[in-house]
């Protein structure tokens, strides 16, 4: 509650690593998270290209963009 109380204050934290991993463990907490559990990363990259395979007019659309610039 006090690292919270400055933190809102403007002043800076000790140590903000370990203010940010109990903020995060109490959102878990929140919504029924398992404390164990990992985050999936994803690669964005993918997904964009899987994006404009699908829509050749998304594609044009970027290009002519880019002419513009």
């Amino acid at each position: 509650m006090y690292q919270t109380a400055l933190f809102e204050s403007g002043f800076m934290l000790d140590d903000p690593k370990d203010f940010a991993s109990r903020v995060y463990n109490s959102v878990k907490s929140s919504l029924n998270i398992s404390p164990d559990a990992t985050v999936e990363e994803e690669n964005e990259a993918e997904e964009v290209g899987a994006e404009t395979e699908d829509d050749p007019s998304k594609s044009e659309s970027n290009d002519d963009a880019k002419d513009e610039l």
